[in-house]
């Protein structure tokens, strides 16, 4: 069942961060929300206003939240839609709450996955990063141990419906679902991507509209991306810095006092409140212009009897706080019932979402025209307040960054002269770069490489880290970039870093009528992207158009016209939506570029690695390892550091197992089988090619400088360490293929697109890297 701009829809929640992330979520160009924090509100809704209820229920007595479940629904309209937000970590009472839904006859699809937090459910198991919910400490702040399973969290049967029937034809997939729901049962789904969620809100729309649609908000986000045209108008601007933004962290969760740390390190001031008394406490110094945070002071591990108190306190704090602002103040509120609380004690009823800053942090207006952001208190990374109150506040003065300097070459390694290091690995430029050639122009070929520079997602940080890149003096000191993309975006960039005015971003037709001066992009525009694409959202727009940036630099590598390509982050996900069905940019190259086998290398200043295996599953990976394909990787490896100055590289290989079996103590000889007879053949090739190596001290030993490359046997083997050692600075090579390729090491980063923070020095070092394997152009 499609469904339109006009649908009925009805959410709740049971407290106020998920009423508004669902509410956030629901949004579209089309469709406009509301979060009510009174049921009994009675306010009238303009005609296609999606109403989501925060029914305050997370602390009730499980009785009294089904009760309020039950007077939600009375007298509901038989097509209206109804989405229940609950826990990804299945918290509340959601077993009331779901049987309470399921008396109403309509069914229930029950899909708490979230994978936007790394939250999933396999075979009814909820996990986080992988880890399985009641193995965690997930749970850390709550009274009760935590479900072993979705069932045992509900207390009763249910009918599961699997991730092989989830991602199964349209058809078997309708006739599970029908089948589970033919049982009366709730039926529970496994979920890992955003993709199963939407094949499971597809085929229950398509079943019986009125099945209870109860999920975390990825289920809503689902749901959202069916009820208009598009996504919803970027946030607003931000307002003026010397307006007050108080913080209320009402929070447990370890991350939080980073959060805080850092924001106060931005020069917010800090309130630490003492635990909770009957009163508001000592007088508090009058809320100033600019950020302040009140947060309660933390003295031990969580308590979670006194959590409501807590919250109860903060918001009598915060509601004294405002009143003493010298004007209208913003809020930012973490925990929903801490929001909650603050919300009541102000009289807001009502919140008319915005938008989302990242993931679960809602901006959103009351009526009275104060702006407030609420989020879950186990959201967002230790820079997530940073960056809602710079979504909320304008900085007194922007001043563009400063340009990454290069990296110094490492020192020398035990036994090898300086000499070699001069030209180590991957750290020499092309001999007139490292001579400092001046840029050329226009139909003077020089010696310096050309670069096709892939813009990569539009929607994620490639913008803003390839602007700043391609305006660092280093840069055109050593190549002649060209950016495959959209220029509009690139604009819209520099203006988010502040660098309209430095900036001449110009489209040419091809590298050929580029011209190298210092301030000016060169772009060949393929204008693919709508001018209103959000920043940090997922699109098929932006998927697809990421696929054609690295069409058209491949086609221009393979015909001489530029020597290497340099790309930005793409989102396999947006990729996989736009069509393109590759599990990465290194298995998109090989196929454009006709070639059937190629190998990834993260390459840092401490230490190189490469992958025999990259992206599939820990199971597939040691099945596919076999001696051949250790052989042809370590030889790639091998002829990719001679080519960049390594006259004898030094390699180590991992083993699979830990201990690298230690002697078939661990696994089932996967060493003797798979790795060992492919060393033995490039040995006796003068390759010195060492191993296998347990993995944990193979890292500490390449990071000392003993060994030139590391060959990882599969992908978190090598990711790990490299992320850890080098990710500022880690640069991603495809080697094997017929022409150079480098990339950034970090992803699309959609949680800060579009706020102007994005660090390009992965970039920076991306491009060099590129012009230190390039080779000269000729003709």
């Amino acid at each position: 069942m499609p469904l339109g701009p006009g649908q009925r829809v009805l959410a709740v929640a049971d407290d106020l961060s998920g009423a508004a992330e669902t509410a956030a979520a629901l949004l579209s160009r089309t469709t406009r929300t509301r979060v009510l924090l009174d049921p009994r509100t009675d306010t009238p809704a303009p005609a296609g206003t999606t109403t989501v209820f925060d029914l305050d229920s997370r602390q009730l007595s499980a009785a009294d939240a089904a009760a309020r479940i039950a007077a939600v629904l009375t007298g509901l309209a038989p097509d209206t839609v109804v989405c229940k937000k609950v826990d990804s970590l299945l918290r509340g009472n959601l077993a009331a709450e779901i049987a309470a839904l399921a008396a109403t006859g309509r069914g229930v699809l029950l899909a708490p996955a979230l994978p936007a937090e790394r939250r999933t459910v396999r075979d009814g198991v909820p996990h986080t990063d992988g880890v399985p919910l009641h193995t965690g400490d997930a749970w850390r702040a709550e009274a009760s141990a935590p479900p072993r399973s979705v069932a045992e969290a509900l207390g009763v049967p249910v009918a599961l419906l699997g991730l092989q029937a989830v991602r199964g034809p349209d058809h078997h997939l309708r006739t599970a679902l029908r089948e589970a729901l033919a049982t009366g049962l709730p039926v529970v789904a496994d979920a890992e991507t955003d993709a199963d969620l939407d094949a499971l809100l597809a085929a229950t729309l398509d079943i019986d509209p009125r099945v209870v649609l109860a999920g975390s908000a990825g289920l809503a986000l689902a749901l959202g991306r069916t009820l208009g045209d598009g996504p919803p108008a970027p946030l607003p601007p931000p307002g003026p810095a010397a307006r007050p933004l108080l913080v209320v962290v009402g929070t447990a969760e370890p991350v939080a006092a980073e959060q805080v740390r850092r924001l106060v390190a931005d020069g917010a001031a800090l309130y630490a409140l003492d635990h909770a008394p009957s009163h508001p406490g000592p007088a508090l110094p009058p809320l100033r212009p600019g950020i302040t945070v009140l947060t309660p002071r933390q003295d031990g591990p969580p308590d979670p009897a006194a959590a409501r108190s807590i919250a109860r306190h903060l918001a009598r704090t915060a509601a004294a706080l405002l009143d003493t602002a010298p004007g209208p103040a913003d809020l930012v509120l973490t925990g929903g019932e801490t929001a909650r609380r603050v919300l009541d004690a102000l009289g807001v009823r009502e919140l008319r979402p915005r938008g989302q800053v990242h993931h679960g942090a809602v901006l959103a207006e009351t009526p009275d025209g104060r702006t407030v952001v609420t989020r879950p208190g186990s959201y967002g990374g230790p820079d997530s307040l940073r960056l809602i109150a710079r979504a909320l506040r304008a900085p007194a003065a922007r001043t563009p960054p400063t340009p990454t300097p290069t990296p110094a070459p490492p020192a020398p390694k035990p036994g090898r002269t300086s000499q070699d290091h001069a030209k180590g690995p991957f750290m020499n430029a092309t001999p007139a770069a490292a001579a400092g050639t001046a840029p050329t122009t226009a139909g003077n070929t020089g010696a310096l490489p050309v670069i096709a520079v892939t813009m990569g997602d539009g929607a994620g940080i490639g913008p803003e880290v390839i602007v700043p890149a391609l305006l660092d003096p280093g840069t055109l000191s050593r190549i002649r970039p060209v950016v495959v993309g959209d220029a509009e975006r690139l604009r819209r960039a520099a203006g988010l870093l502040g660098l309209a005015d430095q900036v001449d971003i110009v489209t040419v037709e091809a590298p050929a009528d580029a011209e190298f001066t210092p301030g000016r992009i060169n772009v060949i525009d393929l204008g693919l992207l709508p001018a209103d694409l959000p920043w940090g959202k997922l699109s098929a727009v932006a998927g697809d158009a990421a696929y054609q940036y690295v069409r058209v630099a491949s086609e221009l590598a393979l015909s001489g016209a530029v020597q290497g390509i340099c790309t930005a982050p793409l989102n396999k996900e947006a990729l996989h939506a736009g069509g393109h069905l590759y599990p990465g940019h290194t298995e998109l190259l090989a196929h454009l570029t006709g070639v059937e086998e190629v190998s990834m290398m993260l390459s840092t200043d401490t230490v190189k690695v490469i992958h025999v295996t990259t992206h599939i599953g820990l199971i597939d990976a040691v099945a596919r390892i076999e001696p051949g394909l250790v052989e042809r990787t370590v030889r790639r490896g091998h002829d990719a550091l001679v080519r960049a100055g390594v006259e004898h590289p030094v390699i180590g290989v991992c083993g699979i197992n830990p201990h690298a079996g230690e002697n078939g103590l661990f696994g089932y000889g996967e060493e003797e089988e798979k790795i060992v007879p492919a060393l033995e053949v490039l040995r006796a090739d003068g390759i010195d090619a060492r191993g296998p190596l347990p993995a944990d001290t193979a890292f500490f030993l390449a990071g000392r400088g003993d060994y030139d490359l590391i060959v990882a046997m599969y992908h978190d083997q090598g990711h790990g360490p490299v992320k850890i050692l080098g990710l500022e600075a880690g640069v991603n090579l495809t080697v094997g293929l017929p022409v150079i390729r480098t990339s950034v090491d970090h992803g699309t980063a959609f949680d800060i697109a579009g706020t102007g923070t994005a660090d390009p020095g992965s970039m920076i070092e991306a491009l060099r890297q590129a012009a230190a394997l390039a080779p000269s152009p000729t003709g």
